[in-house]
């Protein structure tokens, strides 16, 4: 058995993967992850201009039958969970705002109009054979495609007979082995280039979402691209959030919306759709408070 590593381009960003298996087919199944992470990102990248999100969002028209489908399953189920803190129908805003090179804040009245182009029950309909969105809604699953894609990468490695396994897509994580391995994993300060700690991690996911990873500064005050569904506004109300869970997909859509609801909202989160929650808050001087809940893995 031999470890090896590789390091793709995806979903604009990069995805890591290590996996330990047979020497006679390690770099096979690095390839087998590069294609499949190449898939992923032309069927669910917002950047992609051909494959199935590009097609939900000029068709306004989906069949059940595709990968994106199925991410709309899983969204619409934790759209819920979250009290619509994690919403993927708030591509307009992005926009407008934006991300992810923002220059200034919008005028309100751009924002408004944006806004009213939003709002996931009003406007994403999963019907028998098909998911329509009503027209100028822009979908963007920022906020779990990459969780999603780490998920699909991880599954396709170990049932082809990855002993140890970590995926990696910008910052999220999946990770397991069938050896008892402890994977160690940091979780980034927001305001300062330390760690807040260090997980250990046998198996399951480790996603963070901070208003430090893509946002803007104007007159003193930071807005990032972590959008609050009911005001068309970066929300202020954490400056991270990170979230251990089962699968990938879950905690990078959890982590998003417990950066964007902050500790007093997120405590109501359902307990099944985490193991583990860590919140850092952070005041105008950037003293920083952290949050847990749930069960937290800290390294010892």
């Amino acid at each position: 058995m031999v470890e090896a590593t590789r390091t793709f381009p995806t979903l604009g960003t990069f995805a890591t993967v290590i996996i330990t298996a047979k020497e006679e087919d390690a770099q096979i199944l690095l390839l087998k992850a590069d294609s499949m992470l190449t898939l992923l990102d032309i069927q669910l990248g917002r950047f992609s201009e051909s494959g199935q999100l590009y097609d939900l969002n000029t068709t306004c028209c989906i069949s059940k039958t595709t990968e994106l489908a199925e991410l709309i399953r899983r969204s619409d189920t934790l759209v819920r969970a979250t009290g619509n803190s994690f919403d993927p129908t708030l591509g307009a805003l992005s926009q407008i705002w934006g991300f992810p090179e923002p220059v200034a804040v919008p005028d309100s009245s751009t924002v408004r109009q944006a806004l009213a182009y939003t709002g996931w029950d009003a406007r994403v309909h999963i019907n028998a054979g098909s998911i329509t969105i009503d027209q100028n809604t822009v979908m963007d699953f920022g906020a779990i495609a990459k969780g999603h894609a780490v998920d699909r990468t991880y599954e396709l490695l170990t049932g082809l007979g990855a002993t140890e396994c970590l995926v990696e897509v910008g910052g999220e994580i999946r990770c397991g082995s069938s050896t008892g391995r402890i994977w160690h994993i940091g979780v980034r300060h927001p305001r300062n280039e330390r760690l807040a700690g260090i997980l250990a991690i046998t198996a399951g996911a480790v996603a963070t979402s901070g208003d430090y990873e893509c946002y803007f500064i104007e007159e003193g005050v930071r807005y990032s691209h972590l959008l609050d569904s009911e005001t068309g506004y970066p929300s202020g109300n954490a400056a991270s959030a990170t979230v251990i869970a089962r699968d990938c997909a879950t905690a990078d859509a959890m982590a998003t919306a417990a950066a964007v609801a902050g500790p007093l909202r997120a405590q109501d989160f359902p307990p099944e759709t985490y193991t583990g929650m860590i919140i850092i808050t952070a005041d105008e001087n950037a003293r920083c408070e952290m949050h847990e809940f749930g069960e937290i893995p800290w390294a010892k």
